[in-house]
């Protein structure tokens, strides 16, 4: 199970944000702002022999004002707009940067190590899940680092794909092995607000759409 830490008791839990952070700003460069960090919800993966090593930080991005790409917009602002065409016309949405450190030890079984991963993401899943309800939240943004100096990469890649409603997002540049998505928490169907590029979206897993024809068909459905 992942330790939940919402806002109002962050003071109680300094040290685990701070190990969760830390592994963040080391191994993805990813830094929060203090207005961010201090309304953000952290889910933590801890144990004995490792302590922190993993979990996720969910925070609120502002709503793009257009969502228009254009040739000179950064990866940032080509992603912002990709999730916001998702979002209902609401000033923010949440997302979710994700986290785990742990690569394959040679002293540690393989199957040990692959049922570590499975039940981080499937707790992982959990509790996005449970925190959708709580916030009514149906479309969460997340994104992570599948390939990394910390992770198995192989066990990265294949597992987060389990995760049901899950359309990925795929800019023309994402450097360094990042993964960037959408999750349907209530299990609906992706429909944009205004498409800003339909070949920018892939279906990760079968229970994605409702529609096989919902990603290709965006472009000339929405508008």
């Amino acid at each position: 199970m992942l330790k939940v830490i919402e806002p109002q008791i962050h003071e109680f839990h300094g040290p685990l944000i701070d190990s969760l952070l830390g592994l963040l700003k080391i191994y993805q460069g990813f830094y929060l702002s203090p207005e961010q960090q201090d309304k953000a919800t952290f889910l933590i993966a801890e144990d004995d022999k490792r302590g922190v090593y993993g979990g996720a930080v969910l925070y609120t991005q502002k709503i793009s004002p257009s969502l228009d790409l254009a040739a000179n917009d950064t990866r940032e602002e080509t992603l912002g707009k990709m999730f916001s065409a998702f979002q209902p016309k609401v000033k923010a949405y949440w997302t979710a940067r994700i986290c785990l450190c742990i690569g394959q030890e040679p002293s540690i079984p393989h199957f040990e190590t692959f049922e570590l991963y499975e039940n981080f993401y499937k707790n992982l899943y959990k509790a996005f899940t449970e925190f959708g309800e709580q916030k009514g939240v149906e479309y969460l943004t997340f994104t992570f680092q599948a390939t990394g100096s910390c992770t198995d990469n192989t066990l990265n890649a294949l597992l987060y794909k389990n995760w049901p409603y899950l359309l990925e997002a795929r800019p023309s540049e994402s450097p360094d092995g990042y993964v960037h998505g959408i999750l349907s928490l209530k299990g609906n169907k992706f429909k944009a607000r205004r498409n800003p590029r339909s070949s920018l979206f892939s279906r990760s897993s079968a229970a994605a759409m409702h529609s096989s024809k919902e990603v290709s068909s965006l472009e000339g459905r929405v508008g």
